[in-house]
């Protein structure tokens, strides 16, 4: 049998030939994480705003292969002066579909367009394999990437020029286009054999997450305490327990070197036994009332939304906060941006009067929300004053918990969602819409998608409530159980 190629197929063979042959006999089996589903959509808005650049360029539509190929043929021999966007192309039955093809003198200079902020490694081939492709066609006059510039400051009024960075590839590309036939080859190869023999590694998450990694891991054995579990446990003392043959942190020796932290996570996962040093207590029991409970969410998009952003730039778009006037004397306040206007001034301004002037602030990972304070106080300087003031107050409780805590089921991390489960397993995650910092992210942006429905957006809101606040409650019933509660 004959395979037809594609870039896509032939960009899973350089990754690993055994993504390739299930994506085209097992396609069913791919699964894709939430966070991969997420790049596709930051891809398709990048890819629309490349093309609103060039205002006279024609987008190849169809219904199928056979049409983009015919439609791509005839707006080349009907407007060769105009650039196009999305020109399908096919040589030795391998399509590509190009992002721009911009007209130059004698030819085309081919554009791929990329969210990410720099030319990754696994650009080159992609570019090589569509400039063979089209070069089949027409001239290609040159190749470019044109990646998000993240110093790029949007001015607002949809004026996005400026907003990618072109760089040319045609050096880097001259010993890679003679290979894209021979893979070409070897990976048609692959698909007339059976499923190849290859092993769960490094490849299954790089360049990009496999969509398969949950078939091809189905059979292997699962440690209950891999020897990741040690924090950075690394170089020679990780190559040590290699050469031992030991997989599972409750077989390593005793007198085996490792630092202090590694040793008491060893300890405590081989006694089955939680560690609470009670010096904690008294460190808690002088912290005075009111109490704070604070957490941010941001999201991140590569397409700034307000006048004055960056592309990645953290915007804050919402806190919860449980206040606690005496002891298990609560009250929670929160804010959710609404609307499209930059919510960041609302933020700030309510954030201030809810905090009021007194009382520790607590936090997990101080450095977060300092910093985006910090941003705020430099973003409005009237609020500066208030701002720092509230900084000052900030307590973190994760170096905290990382110094005076340690159970087993936390396999050596101190995330809250790590922690939370050990102290209070009635306050899951697991049954939120939402349940992490990442989901929370592509909720956001989800609701700025100017397609997302009224509906969708109000099912969203709800969930990032009840998500925020369950974080926050959650450092308050932390900070409890420090306190010895």
């Amino acid at each position: 049998m004959f395979y037809g190629l594609s870039k896509s197929r032939l960009m899973a063979f350089q990754q690993c030939p055994k993504r390739l042959w299930l994506y085209v006999h097992r396609h069913e089996l791919q699964e894709f994480s939430e966070e991969t589903e997420q790049r596709f959509q930051i891809g398709f808005q990048v890819g629309d705003i490349a093309r609103s650049l060039h205002p006279d360029g024609i987008l190849i539509e169809g219904e199928n292969l056979v049409e983009t190929l015919e439609l791509t043929r005839q707006a080349l021999a009907e407007h060769p002066d105009r650039p196009l966007f999305e020109a399908t192309f096919q040589r030795d039955n391998v399509l590509v579909r190009a992002d721009v093809l911009l007209p130059e003198a004698g030819g085309y200079r081919l554009r791929e367009v990329k969210a990410s902020t720099k030319v990754k490694g696994e650009h080159y081939a992609d570019c090589a394999i569509q400039a063979w492709v089209i070069g089949g066609s027409v001239k290609v006059t040159g190749v470019e990437l044109a990646h998000v510039d993240n110093t790029f400051v949007y001015p607002g009024g949809d004026h996005y020029q400026g907003l990618f960075k072109p760089e040319a590839l045609d050096a880097d590309l001259s010993n890679l286009l003679p290979l894209v036939p021979d893979w070409v080859a070897q990976a048609r190869a692959v698909l007339a054999g059976t499923e190849p023999a290859i092993t769960h590694g490094d490849q299954c998450s790089t360049p990009y997450d496999c969509p398969f990694q949950h078939y091809c891991t189905r059979d292997q054995s699962q440690i209950e305490y891999p020897l990741h579990c040690l924090p950075y446990l690394q170089g020679e003392r990780l190559q040590g327990l290699i050469d031992l043959g030991i997989e599972d942190v409750r077989h390593i020796p005793d007198d085996y070197a490792l630092t202090e932290n590694q040793a008491r996570v060893a300890r405590v996962i081989k006694s089955g036994q939680a560690e609470l040093d009670l010096a904690i207590q008294m460190i808690m029991s002088e912290f005075p009332y009111p109490r704070y409970y604070l957490d941010f969410e941001t999201t991140q998009v590569a397409v700034p939304i307000w006048p004055g952003t960056r592309p990645y730039q953290q915007l804050l778009l919402q806190w919860s906060c449980h206040v606690e006037n005496a002891a298990y004397e609560l009250m929670h306040h929160a804010f959710l941006a609404q609307g499209f206007d930059d919510p960041r001034r609302a933020f700030a301004e309510k954030l201030i009067n809810t905090l009021g002037d007194t009382g520790p602030v607590f936090v997990y990972n101080k450095a977060f929300e300092a910093t985006r304070l910090s941003e705020l106080a430099e973003l409005f300087p009237d609020l500066k004053a208030a701002i720092e003031a509230i900084i000052m107050r900030i307590v973190d409780l994760l170096p905290l918990t990382r110094q005076y805590y340690c159970h087993p089921d936390m396999k050596g991390r101190w995330s809250i969602k790590a922690v939370l489960p050990t102290i209070a397993p009635e306050l899951a995650y697991d049954d939120l819409e939402i349940g992490d910092g990442g989901a929370a992210m592509g909720a956001w942006r989800e609701i700025y998608h100017p397609d997302t429905a009224d509906s969708r957006r109000a099912k969203l809101y709800a969930d990032l409530a009840e998500y925020c606040a369950l974080d926050t409650q959650a450092l308050v019933r932390l900070a409890a159980f420090l306190g010895g509660a």
